[in-house]
């Protein structure tokens, strides 16, 4: 599986639609596939998700772990 590390800056338009299709995904318990610019992401999920939550006087940093079954 190719590694991406990458920061990604979003009109709030295409987070929703990020966000939704992450969504979608996780709630059909299908594979989720994003293309973001010039790679693609493709994720089998369904389980359980870890997620992480910090916040400092920059903002608030939301992330989480899609794993599959």
């Amino acid at each position: 599986m190719p590694e991406i590390n990458k920061e990604y800056i979003m009109e709030e338009d295409v987070f929703v639609e990020f966000l939704r299709d992450i969504a979608d995904a996780v709630e059909e318990d299908e594979q989720l596939n994003i293309s973001l610019g010039d790679k693609k992401l493709a994720q089998p999920v369904g389980g359980e998700t870890s997620l992480r939550i910090y916040q400092d006087s920059e903002g608030t940093e939301i992330g989480f772990l899609l794993n599959s079954e």
